[in-house]
């Protein structure tokens, strides 16, 4: 199985200027061409499964690698959001107007991971449980030649990676996560059959330089 992790593009509380900062921001016009560069890259690239976090910044970067894969339909797993979010769950109608190939989805589904997003805030290690779940999940729906690429968020996204790699996790060792950035996990068996967990890609920004939107 083949796990592509994704980071939504650039927001508006990704910007130094703290006054726009929003509960739940969206997408930055910068955001939007970088999710845009990275439909282009992806184009070629063989996917199985489309999943996003059910926040906007998310879905609408979904929506530019599912629109360049003939509306590819677009899972919602609740169990993405980023560390420490308290949102207001968007209904399947808004969600269609961010990502138009979005799949019904029970916004009650929020209690998946449940509401402690102040102790995810003071405890660090808490959110680990919640990566180890997605990625069981991940392991268990889905076949052993399955690509499934997951959009979410830069903070738990390290917790994902830490997660699949069974290693040592934040705050005590960093998987950088840029802005549309591709880490890459693989799980295949070598000659004496036993599965071999490997690091293919580690926040991956190509697509960004060749766009010429990353310096």
């Amino acid at each position: 199985m083949t796990l592509i992790m994704i980071r939504h593009g650039e927001s508006v509380n990704n910007l130094e200027d703290k006054s726009q900062h929003t509960l739940d921001p969206d997408l930055t016009p910068l955001g939007l061409a970088q999710a845009s560069a990275l439909g282009e890259r992806c184009v070629n690239v063989h996917i199985d499964h489309l999943i996003a976090s059910p926040l906007p910044r998310s879905l609408r970067t979904a929506n530019e690698i599912a629109r360049r894969k003939n509306n590819m339909p677009v899972h919602v797993l609740h169990e993405l959001v980023e560390i420490g979010t308290d949102y207001q769950t968007l209904t399947h109608e808004q969600a269609l107007q961010v990502c138009p190939s979005v799949l019904p989805y029970d916004t009650r589904q929020k209690e998946d991971y449940g509401d402690n997003y102040e102790l995810e805030i003071r405890d660090p290690y808490y959110t680990m449980g919640r990566a180890y779940r997605v990625i069981s999940r991940m392991r268990q729906s889905f076949g052993e030649d399955a690509v499934v690429a997951l959009v979410g968020h830069g903070a738990f996204n390290q917790r994902l990676i830490a997660a699949a790699l069974r290693t040592a996790f934040p705050p005590h060792f960093i998987f950088g996560q840029s802005n549309t950035g591709v880490s890459v996990v693989n799980w295949r068996p070598n000659e004496e059959g036993n599965i071999i967990t490997r690091l293919v890609t580690m926040n991956d920004t190509s697509h960004l330089f060749a766009a010429g939107l990353e310096g």
